[in-house]
C-alpha cells in the first residue's frame, strides 16, 4: 500500500477509510473462521477459555472477560485463535493435553479417554479430549466450512451493492501471441471464456493462467467491426512466468487521473495542458465513441497535427460511475505530430517469426521460419518503379508503415519469399502477389523479443542487429559504424537535466533469443528530449563502443502521441435478489475452483514465485478498497476461499493436518503415537516456516518474481 505522507492531504480521509475498510474485511476473515470453531465447540460442550483475533504474544492484547471465555484482540495481527481446554494447535503436546484436562475419579464431570499407548485417562468431560472423533472433527472443519458460507455471503452482498470490474475488451496484443494470431483487434470482446458468461479481464488471466495449454481454451469472440460472435480456440504459451494468450487491458478514452499523458511527448508538450480525467470526445472535430475509433484516428493522421477536444468535469449517473458523462465543458487542444526518432542505422531483416492464420499471407502458404527477401509493388513495369520500391521497402523498420500508406492507395504487393524448408511443394524463392488489408489500428512492439508486426500483411517478422546499411551524415555513419557490424548492446544516458531521477535498463541483442532491435526503437521514442544512446558492437573478432545522439526523421512520424487512459470499467449489480444469491454462489464456487486448480499447477503450469505473503494481500485488499465496498467484498470472497481450501491441506499445523490425525485416532481407536505425531509435526512446521519466509521474500522482492 502506498505511503500517506506522499499523497495530496485532500485524499487523508479517504485514505483513513480504506485502511479501515481493509482492517475491518481481512479481521473478518479472520473472526468467521474462528467463530466457526468456537461455536461449533460451545454446541458440543467443549470449555472454550480464549478467543482471540491476533495472537497476544507478551501479553499485550485488549481483551475482556464474559462468564468463562476471554475476547480479546492481541498484537500480532496474523491470525487468531480458539484456547479449549485439552486442545492443544500442536499435536505432539498430546501429554500436557492430558494433564490439563486430568480430574479424579470422584469428579462427577469425569470421563474415561484412551492415550496413544492404550493407557486410560479421566479427563474433564468438557474438555477437547473427552469428545468423540465425530464431534472433534465437526469443530475442527467449522472454521473452513464458516469460511466458506461467508464467502457466499460477501459475494452476495457484494453484487447487491455493485461490483466494479474491468471487461475483456481488446485493446492490442501481443505480436505472435495467440491472440495476435487469431487475428484479435482493438474494439473486439470477448463475450465467454468457456463456461463463464460475460468474463471480467480478471476472469481471462485467471482462465488463461490456470488454462489448459494442450488442448486450448474456448472462445467467443464479438468482432467490433460487424458485431458477429464467432468461437476461437486459443492456445495459451507457456513462456518465462504464466501463460498468455497476449491481451492488453481494455483502455477508455478517459485520461489517468496522476498521470494523463507521458512526460515530454507531443500530448504533454501540447499548447495547453491536458488534466487526469479528461475524456476525448472528437478529433479533429470528429466524433470518437471509443478507443478504436479514436486509434484510427491517429493512425490515420500520424503525420500531422491533430485538434484534439475533451470533455472536463460533467457527471456520471449514480448507477454507474464509469457511465457517459453528462455537462461539463469541452476543451479543444492541438496535438503535434511525433517525428520517429532514428540513428540511421538500416537493420537486416531476419525470419518471418509468425502469421496470421486467417491472412491473404497465411492463404497463400507463408509461415514462420521464411526469409521476405525482396518487396516490390504487384504491378512494377518499369525501372523507375523497382528502384522506388527498393527505396521505399528496403528498411525493415519502416516497412509496415510504407504497406500502410499503400493499402489506404488500394495497391497491392509483390514478395519474393524463400522457404525455411518446410513448405510442401514450393518453389524457392517464390513471387507471390498480395493484397493489402487496410490497417486503422496500432501494434507496437513492448515486449522483450517481440517481433515487428506488419499488419497490412498480417505477418510478423524478426530484425536482426545486424547492420544492413548506414545512413548518410546520420548519428551512426558520424559515429563509424559500418555495414556488417553486430549491435550487442544498447544503453541509455539520460538528461542529468530531468526533474526526477531516472533509469532506463540496457537492452542486450543477438544471443540466443534476444531479437530486441523492434523493442529497443519502440523504446527510442518515449525516451526525453536529448537522451543519448551508448552502443557496443562487434566488426570481426573486435568490439567497440559508440554513443550517439538520435535524430528525429521527417518523413517517419509514431501515431501514438503519449496519451495514458484509465482501463474500461463497468458495474456487476444484480437486478433481483434472487440473481444476488445467484450471482454470489458462481463467484464463491468460481473462487473455490480456482484455488483448487492453482494448487494442482502450482510448481509446474504455475510458478512457485507467483505466490503471495502478508503483503501482497494487503496490497490487494488496499487496491480493493480504493475501487469501492463491492470490490473490496469480492476480494474477501477470494480470499475466504483460499483460506477454507488452504487450511484444509493435510498439513500437520493446519486445520487438515488435524483432520488426519483424528482419522487416524477414528480408525485406530487411539490416538497416534507422540513419537509419531512428534516427526510429522516437526516436518510441518519446518515446511510452513519456509515456505512464510519465501512468501515474505517475494513480498518485498528479495526473490523477483519473474512473471
Amino acid at each position: 500500500m502506498c505511503v500517506i505522507g506522499a499523497l495530496d492531504p485532500s485524499q487523508l480521509g479517504h485514505w483513513i477509510l480504506v485502511i479501515l475498510q481493509v482492517c475491518l474485511g481481512l479481521g473478518a476473515v479472520i473472526f468467521v473462521h474462528e467463530l466457526g470453531h468456537f461455536l461449533v465447540a460451545k454446541l458440543c460442550g467443549v470449555q472454550c477459555d480464549k478467543f482471540f483475533i491476533g495472537f497476544d504474544i507478551g501479553g499485550y492484547k485488549l481483551s475482556r472477560q464474559w462468564g468463562e471465555t476471554e475476547y480479546g484482540i492481541g498484537i500480532l495481527p496474523l491470525g487468531g485463535y480458539v484456547k479449549m481446554l485439552g486442545q492443544d494447535d500442536n499435536p505432539a503436546n498430546i501429554a500436557e493435553q492430558v494433564r490439563e484436562s486430568q480430574v479424579s475419579g470422584a469428579n462427577s464431570n469425569a470421563k474415561e479417554i484412551t492415550g496413544p499407548g492404550g493407557e486410560k485417562y479421566l479427563v474433564n468431560q468438557r474438555s477437547y479430549l473427552a469428545k468423540s472423533v465425530p464431534q472433534r472433527m465437526a469443530i475442527i472443519s467449522a472454521g473452513v466450512i464458516m469460511n466458506v458460507i461467508f464467502a457466499f455471503v460477501f459475494a452476495a452482498i457484494a453484487f447487491g451493492v455493485g461490483v466494479p470490474y474491468i471487461p475483456c475488451i481488446v485493446s492490442q496484443t501481443s505480436i505472435g501471441s495467440p491472440a495476435w494470431e487469431s487475428g484479435l483487434r482493438a474494439g473486439d470482446e470477448i463475450v465467454s471464456i468457456g463456461d463463464i458468461k460475460d468474463p471480467s479481464f480478471n476472469n481471462l488471466r485467471g482462465g488463461v493462467m490456470l488454462g489448459d495449454l494442450e488442448n486450448g481454451i474456448d472462445f467467443v469472440v464479438r468482432r467490433a467491426e460487424t458485431g458477429a460472435e464467432v468461437p476461437l480456440l486459443l492456445k495459451p504459451k507457456q513462456g518465462p512466468g504464466l501463460a498468455r494468450v497476449g491481451i492488453f487491458l481494455p483502455r477508455s478514452l478517459r485520461l489517468a487521473k496522476q498521470k494523463p499523458v507521458e512526460e515530454e511527448s507531443p500530448a504533454d508538450n501540447a499548447s495547453a495542458a491536458f488534466q487526469g480525467d479528461d475524456e476525448i470526445v472528437a478529433i479533429d472535430g470528429n466524433a470518437v465513441r471509443d478507443y478504436r475509433e479514436f486509434v484510427a484516428q491517429l493512425v490515420a493522421s500520424a503525420d500531422r497535427p491533430l485538434n484534439v477536444t475533451v470533455r472536463r468535469g460533467g457527471k456520471a449517473p449514480k448507477e454507474n460511475p464509469y457511465g457517459a458523462r453528462e455537462g461539463g465543458k469541452e476543451v479543444t487542444i492541438s496535438v503535434p505530430a511525433q517525428p520517429m526518432r532514428r540513428l540511421g542505422l538500416v537493420m537486416e531483416m531476419g525470419k518471418v517469426a509468425s502469421v496470421v492464420k486467417e491472412s491473404e499471407a497465411a492463404k497463400r502458404g507463408i509461415q514462420p521460419g521464411d526469409f521476405i527477401d525482396k518487396v516490390g509493388f504487384a504491378d512494377d513495369a518499369s525501372t523507375d518503379q523497382t528502384a522506388e520500391a527498393e527505396r521505399l521497402f528496403a528498411d525493415p523498420i519502416t516497412l509496415p508503415e510504407q504497406l500502410r500508406r499503400l493499402a489506404d492507395q488500394g495497391r497491392d504487393v509483390k514478395l519474393t519469399v524463400r522457404s525455411s524448408g518446410g513448405g510442401e511443394g514450393r518453389q524457392s524463392p517464390e513471387e507471390i502477389v498480395l493484397p493489402l488489408e487496410r490497417v486503422t489500428w496500432m501494434e507496437p512492439s513492448l515486449i522483450p523479443n517481440d517481433p515487428l508486426s506488419v499488419p497490412a500483411l498480417g505477418i510478423a517478422y524478426r530484425v536482426l542487429s545486424r547492420v544492413g546499411e548506414v545512413q548518410a551524415n546520420s548519428p551512426a555513419s558520424n559515429a563509424g559504424l559500418q555495414s556488417g557490424d553486430v549491435i550487442t548492446k544498447a544503453e541509455f544516458i539520460l538528461p542529468k537535466s530531468l526533474k526526477k531521477p531516472a533509469k532506463a535498463d540496457p537492452i542486450e541483442f543477438g544471443k540466443e533469443g534476444q531479437h530486441n532491435w523492434p523493442v529497443f526503437i519502440e523504446g527510442l521514442q518515449y525516451l526525453p528530449e536529448g537522451t543519448q544512446v551508448k552502443l557496443t558492437y562487434e566488426r570481426g573478432e573486435e568490439s567497440f563502443g559508440a554513443t550517439l545522439v538520435p535524430e528525429a526523421t521527417n518523413d517517419q512520424f509514431v501515431a501514438e502521441r503519449g496519451f495514458v487512459f484509465e482501463p474500461i470499467q463497468r458495474i456487476r449489480l444484480a437486478r433481483s435478489f434472487g440473481e444476488q444469491l445467484e450471482l454470489g454462489y458462481q463467484e464463491t464456487v468460481n473462487s473455490l475452483g480456482m484455488v483448487f486448480r492453482f494448487l494442482r499447477k502450482l510448481g509446474t503450469q504455475i510458478p512457485l514465485t507467483s505466490l503471495g505473503g502478508p503483503v501482497t494481500i494487503a496490497q490487494a485488499a488496499g487496491y480493493s478498497a480504493f475501487e469501492g465496498l463491492g470490490k473490496l467484498l469480492v476480494f474477501l470472497t477470494i480470499l475466504s476461499a483460499n483460506l477454507a481450501v488452504i487450511n484444509f491441506l493435510p498439513i500437520p499445523l493446519l486445520d487438515g493436518g488435524h483432520m488426519v490425525f483424528l482419522a487416524y485416532e477414528g480408525v485406530r481407536g487411539r490416538p497416534a503415537s507422540e513419537r509419531f505425531v512428534v516427526a510429522l509435526h516437526t516436518i510441518g512446521f519446518a515446511f510452513i516456516v519456509t515456505l512464510m519466509l519465501f512468501v515474505l521474500s517475494l513480498d518485498l522482492n528479495i526473490i523477483p518474481r519473474n512473471l
